[in-house]
Parts: C-alpha cells; sequence; structure tokens
C-alpha cells in the first residue's frame, strides 16, 4: 500500500474506540453487543443470562423493551452492564463466534458508513486492516493504473458502499475508468478478501474477549445467488426462530462476498459457492457454526458439508433462518425438488426422445444397419460385375445342340457349316449394372436419411447435454452419498458420531488427529430448472478447534493409580460430594430415553503439552527407568517426569444423550504386560500395536467396567424404577456394541477379557 495515498484519506475515518477487545471494550461496543444477543434468539437463549442490565427497562407501545434507547443509556452509562465472561466461556464455541462476528460486521459497516458521510476523525484498526487487505492483494497493473486513486474516493467507489448490488457496484467501477473486465472481477475479489479478513480479525478479538479459547479459528461470509438480493437483505433486520422480523442487526448487503466469474462478457455470481476447509486435528473436534442471513420463507436454504465421498445436508425450516438435518419443506421450492423437476420432467423426456425405444438413437442405428447391409450388397454386386466385364464373349469348344439339330434337318439340301457358340452376356451385364445403380439410390437415401434425423436430433440433444450437464453438477453439489442420522430431541447424530444441534446450529465431527480436507457449500435455490436467474442466500460459517468435553457434566481425573503392567481398577469413581450434581445430571434422563454412545481410547504412551497429556506419536521407548541402581530407578518412576503420564482421564456429557470418554496413557518406559489374547498378541507380533498401546487400553475398559457398576446403582437411586432399568438396559446394550481405539486399530469392548 503507498503510504501517501493512506495518509490522503485518513481524515474520512471515524474512530468508534473499536480497537480495544483485548482487555475491554467500549462502551459502544458493549452496548451494542448486549442489543445483538437480546434480539437474537439463539444468543439469548443460551448466554442471555450472561449479560445483566441494571438501568431502568424503557418499553416500546407493544411493552417491548425499546433496545436502541437501551443502547444510549449504556452508551453514557457502561457500568449498568455486567458481562460474565467466565459464563460465556463455557457456552457453545460457535454461538460466542456468531455474537463476535455480528459485532465484527455492525463495526465495519459503521466504519465503511463513516466514510461515506466523510466525518473527520481519527483512523481505526479495522479501517486499516481493510486497506491493507485490499491492497494487499491487487494486482501490480491496477496498483499502477490511472484509475486507482478513484479507488479510494468515496464520493465514487463502491469499496467503501456496502449497499450495493453486485450490478451497480460493477456500474461504478465502469465510472471511475476500469475498463477491464478482468480487472474489475480482480477488484472485487481483492474486496471480499478484505472483507471476510477484516471482520474474522475483528471477530476473533471479540470471541476472545468474551471468553472463547481456540487454537483455530475460521471466519468466513459467504453469499451465493444472481446478486440482485432480496426484500430481507435490503432491510436491517433478520427473522428469529418463530419467523417473526428481528430489529437491530447489523445490515449485511455488500459485506457478503460472492464467487464470481466472467460469463458472455459479464460479472456473473456463482449460484453455489464452496470452501474447502481442513479438520483441525490434534485429538479435538471440529466445530462448524452456521448462521443464515437474506432468508427466503419460499426458497429452501441448502448446506452441504462433504468429508471423503459423503454428504452431510442442512435444509432451512420453513419458519425460520435455523438450519436442520430434516429435509422437510410442505411449500415452496427444494433445491431437490429442482433436481427431481429437472430429470422427471424434462431429462427423462429428453432422454426417452434421444436413447428410449424408437428414439432418435435407435433410429440412427437402424438406419445405419441398413447403410452397412446396403454396402455390403453395393460390394457384392460390384465384384460379381466386375467378374462379368474381364472377358466381353466366351466361345464353346463344341456346336450347340441347336445348331447340330439344324445341321441334321439340313443334311438333304447340302452341307451346313457349323460352329460353336459365342456369348457376349450383355444381357447379365445391364442387369447387374442396374441393380448397382438402384443399391446406389438406396444407399443415398439412406445417407439423407441418416443426415436428416442427426440434424432433426440436433436441438433435443443439445438440451439434453446441456440439462444432463446441469443434472449431473447438482447431483454432484448435493453429494452422491447421504450420510444417515438419528434425532433425539434436536440432536442428530450420523452414522460416523458427527452431530448436528439445531439449538445451537453447531456441526461437530468427532475428535480425531485426522487434518483431512472436506468443503462446505452453499446453494441457491434456482428459480428456473438451468439456473439463470435464483435466490440469494447469504451464510455466515465459523470454524474453530474445541477440546473433547470441554463443557462436560463429570471429569474425573485418575493419575498413577494402577501398579506397574497392571491394569486392576477397584477405586471408586464418584465421592459423597458428587451427589447434588449427580441429582442433577440423572434428572435429564426422566423423561428421555438417552442415546448412550462410548469413546474408549487406549492412547498409549503419552506427552505433556499445555498442561494437558496428549498422545505422543514420536515416542521412542525407555528399556528402563533411568538410574544406575533398582533404588535410583525407583526414584525416578516416582517422578513428575513420569508420573504425569501414567493418567486416565473419565468424562461424561449429558445433553439429550449420553456421551461418555475415557482415555489413557502410559510412560515410554517398555511395559511388560502378559497377554492372554491370541488376537491382541498376533497385533503386538506384527508391530500394529505396542504393549504400551494396549496396556492403556485394558486401563481405560477397566475404569469403564467400574463405572458401569457405579453406573448401575447410581440410577436406581435417582431415577424411578422403571426409568432406572430404561437407561441401565441401553448403558449395557450399547456398552456391548462399543468399539475401543488403540494406535491405529479399532478394537471391540468385548474382545477385551479381564
Amino acid at each position: 500500500m503507498k503510504v501517501s495515498l493512506f495518509y490522503l484519506i485518513s481524515f474520512f475515518i471515524i474512530n468508534y474506540a473499536f480497537s480495544q477487545a483485548g482487555d475491554r471494550l467500549s462502551p459502544e461496543l458493549r452496548a451494542y453487543l448486549f442489543h445483538i444477543v437480546r434480539k437474537s434468539p439463539i444468543l439469548e437463549n443460551n448466554i442471555g443470562y450472561a449479560f445483566e442490565f441494571m438501568g431502568p427497562k424503557i418499553l416500546l407501545d407493544d411493552n417491548t423493551i425499546n433496545y436502541d434507547s437501551t443502547e444510549t443509556i449504556l452508551i453514557n452509562s457502561p457500568e449498568l452492564l455486567v458481562i460474565r465472561r467466565e459464563e460465556i466461556a463455557k457456552a457453545p464455541k460457535g454461538l460466542i463466534a456468531e455474537a463476535a462476528n455480528k459485532t465484527a460486521i455492525w463495526i465495519l459497516n459503521k466504519t465503511l458508513q463513516s466514510i461515506q458521510l466523510k466525518i473527520n476523525e481519527k483512523d481505526n484498526d479495522v479501517f486499516k486492516d481493510y486497506i491493507d487487505f485490499f491492497n494487499g492483494t491487487l494486482p501490480k497493473s491496477i496498483i499502477r493504473s490511472k484509475y486507482y486513486t478513484n479507488l479510494f474516493n468515496p464520493a465514487i467507489s463502491p469499496i467503501f458502499n456496502s449497499d450495493l448490488s453486485m450490478y451497480d457496484r460493477n456500474m461504478k467501477l465502469i465510472l471511475i475508468g476500469v475498463n477491464s473486465i478482468e480487472e474489475r472481477k480482480a477488484i472485487f475479489e481483492s474486496q471480499h478478501f478484505a472483507i471476510n479478513k477484516t471482520i474474522e480479525k475483528k471477530a476473533l478479538e471479540i470471541f476472545k474477549y468474551l471468553g472463547g479459547v481456540a487454537t483455530e479459528f475460521e471466519n468466513f461470509l459467504i453469499a451465493a445467488g444472481d446478486g440482485s438480493y432480496t426484500s430481507g437483505l435490503l432491510q436491517e433486520k433478520e427473522r428469529d426462530e418463530d419467523g417473526k422480523w428481528n430489529k437491530g442487526m447489523p445490515k449485511a448487503v455488500g459485506l457478503f462476498p460472492y464467487d464470481l466469474k466472467i460469463k458472455d462478457g459479464d460479472i456473473v455470481p456463482e449460484r453455489i459457492c464452496n470452501r474447502v476447509m481442513k479438520l483441525v486435528g490434534n485429538g479435538k473436534q471440529t466445530n462448524l457454526h452456521f448462521d443464515v442471513w437474506g432468508y427466503n420463507s419460499n426458497r429452501q436454504t441448502t448446506v452441504v458439508i462433504e468429508k471423503n465421498g459423503y454428504s452431510y445436508h442442512l435444509f432451512g425450516s420453513e419458519k425460520t433462518r435455523f438450519l436442520t438435518p430434516d429435509s422437510s419443506f410442505s411449500k415452496g421450492i427444494t433445491f431437490q425438488k429442482i433436481i427431481n423437476d429437472l430429470s422427471g420432467n424434462t431429462f427423462n423426456e429428453l432422454e426417452k426422445m434421444i436413447k428410449g425405444k424408437n428414439g432418435f438413437d435407435e433410429q440412427i442405428k437402424i438406419v445405419d444397419l441398413q447403410i452397412t447391409e446396403t454396402l455390403n450388397l453395393i460390394n457384392e454386386k460390384e465384384a460379381s460385375y466386375s467378374e462379368l466385364t474381364k472377358s466381353n464373349f466366351k466361345t464353346k469348344k463344341n456346336p450347340s445342340r441347336k445348331a447340330r439339330k439344324l445341321k441334321k434337318e439340313n443334311e438333304d439340301i447340302g452341307p451346313t457349316n457349323i460352329t460353336p457358340t459365342t456369348k457376349s452376356k450383355r444381357k447379365a451385364r445391364v442387369k447387374k449394372q442396374s441393380d448397382l445403380i438402384e443399391l446406389y439410390q438406396i444407399y443415398e437415401s439412406l445417407e439423407v436419411e441418416k443426415a436428416n434425423l442427426i440434424e432433426e436430433r440436433k436441438p433435443y440433444y443439445e438440451e439434453y447435454e446441456l440439462k444432463k450437464n446441469v443434472l449431473d453438477n447438482y447431483k454432484r453439489q448435493m453429494g452422491l452419498k447421504w450420510m444417515k442420522f438419528k434425532e433425539i430431541d434436536g440432536l442428530y447424530i450420523f452414522e460416523d458420531s458427527s452431530t448436528f444441534d439445531i439449538r445451537t446450529q453447531e456441526f461437530l465431527f468427532p475428535a480425531s488427529y485426522d487434518t483431512s480436507s472436506f468443503e462446505v457449500r452453499l446453494i441457491s435455490i434456482p428459480d428456473d430448472l438451468i439456473g439463470e436467474t435464483s435466490d440469494e442466500v447469504m451464510l455466515h460459517v465459523s470454524k474453530i478447534d474445541v477440546e473433547p468435553f470441554y463443557d462436560a457434566d463429570f471429569q474425573v481425573t485418575l493419575n498413577d493409580v494402577f501398579a506397574p503392567d497392571d491394569f486392576a481398577f477397584t477405586s471408586k469413581i464418584f465421592e459423597k460430594g458428587d451427589s447434588t450434581k449427580l441429582k442433577r445430571f440423572f434428572k435429564q434422563f426422566e423423561k428421555v430415553n438417552p442415546q448412550i454412545t462410548f469413546e474408549i481410547r487406549g492412547s498409549g504412551i503419552g506427552k505433556q503439552q499445555n498442561k494437558k497429556i496428549i498422545k505422543d506419536f514420536d515416542s521412542e521407548e525407555l528399556n528402563a527407568y533411568p538410574g544406575n541402581s533398582p533404588e535410583e530407578r525407583i526414584i525416578s518412576r516416582s517422578s513428575n517426569e513420569f508420573k504425569l503420564l501414567r493418567n486416565t482421564e473419565l468424562l461424561l456429557k449429558a445433553d439429550r444423550n449420553l456421551a461418555i470418554r475415557i482415555e489413557s496413557f502410559t510412560d515410554p518406559v517398555v511395559s511388560n504386560l502378559v497377554i492372554k489374547s491370541s488376537k491382541f498378541e498376533a497385533l503386538v507380533n506384527n508391530k500394529k500395536l505396542s504393549k504400551n498401546d494396549l496396556l492403556s487400553a485394558y486401563r481405560s475398559v477397566s475404569v469403564l467396567l467400574q463405572l458401569k457398576l457405579e453406573f448401575n446403582v447410581l440410577c436406581s437411586q435417582y431415577l424411578p424404577q422403571d426409568r432406572a432399568k430404561s437407561v441401565i438396559d441401553a448403558f449395557n446394550n450399547s456398552l456391548e456394541k462399543s468399539l475401543v481405539y488403540v494406535g491405529n486399530e479399532v478394537l471391540k469392548f468385548k474382545d477385551f477379557k479381564l
């Protein structure tokens, strides 16, 4: 970026005191954050309790709170608002990210508005970031162009106006001298990058201020459609969970970037856009949070997540902007309906006309066969005709019977001279030639018929190919292999243990060390089968790494509780002091049969990282504990260096289902575990597992069996008899089917004989 240019325009920038997000927020920002949370039902229901307003309630005529006036009070008296960040930190990470994103959008929108209003104030970090990101991705040819300075003139440049459609933004660039369509596209893409990165950076600051914890934080604003926007977006509103419009939300128009392409000499937004991301790995869950903007109740918003060829589908509800794997949508248009209509009504008819019985292809095939047969006859006739033309005359050795008879009849007259007969084969040649001419006429007629069929088929075939490509693309975008799921009170559990919670709009990939890619696609619903025009839909997506069970109801850490190379565990897991918490825990199962899942891990040798024990993939086993004598080795075994690694963690979380996770680690000294299972011994002999891997797995299973004993007793203690039996049966049935994850192997729980 040119420093001189920056100072030329910096006087246009307003300072909203938005730069403080590390230790504190400005009064304006705190007030607006409060407004956002109160007016967003999903935020109010999950983190609203952490925002305590101690000022007077100002009501509108309908007795609802006037949050615009409340904002003014809080700006002038910020002490009237208490934000309990320690409580927010316990909330779903995606919802903290949503609140942070909406606030960041509001900040950027206000900043851009201030530039248009020419408010002469001190510059702020949001504007600096926006300009730096914008300039940093512009091609050098644009920076050297004559119109470059016009890009920073608020009166004529579209990059400071968040209320313009794609068409209007394009026209403004033409008016300031950007004649090249490729350069206009490059400017838009730089602006889109700047919007996303500026909002992501500010959202992360606010996310951390609110108590959010993340090592990986990605924030995307995505738009799909034809670039015309919808009535919902043109108003500073969004829908609540009951389908009613809410005021007080940040303006989104122009701040949700499209993916662009050049088509027929014009810049066109993509109807379907995608973002490729990676799983976070490190034994953590990958948390995706979705927040739909510009929702149209007559078009079903459709989001597809695809990983390893399998697709997870999220569909907009009729009444709310919330997503759900349930595709029910009784009125309006869905993307699947577009596919079905395209396939059923038009594509199939075209396919039948072209490829069906008595279709063009069959008729052409029949004519081709007739042409081949005619050519074969022509070749035969021409060969036969050629034989006739090799000799024009043929004379027999003896006179013919007719000549001999004539001679005998005329013997009394005198001697009659007779000679052998000579034939010219003229009649035969004429006949063959006539047949050939007729065959050539048939051949030419068939070729004309074939050409006519091909020409007649052409428009249908072109339409068929177009619609086939569209249909294949639609099917591919929706995914060819759909991941199945079960639903428990709004929690959708997929076959691979991924989950989607309709209450928080969070999609969670299970914890793993995998960092492979996956794709998120936003699909706008076309107005016609081919998709020349389509509805507008905007989506905010956040990706955050999440520690498994970070919000667990129970977390029990067992450190160095096993004898060397042993896995017997007989201690109690729950103590008397847990009774109050246990009562609250089991109350959730009084009416609902929980889906019970087990994640049992034997993670082998561990290492300490950020005060947490994790699997050490690069460990080398030691033959013995350090020391020159048995006494020294006993001392080193008891040191924190080794003791902390001999760790087992039990976590329980209940939220419409019961999730149980147990993970054990060992220290790096070679284990002398006695293996009694021939199956497990084979895995060790084939170096697929180490004895430390198996030892840690046995310890996890041992703790799980103790949990089973205590769980049965606790169910009988805290639940009615019939409910207790039902929950215990569910626990035992799920346990019998559960798996144990050891190294890269997946073993059956029932194969562990303790």
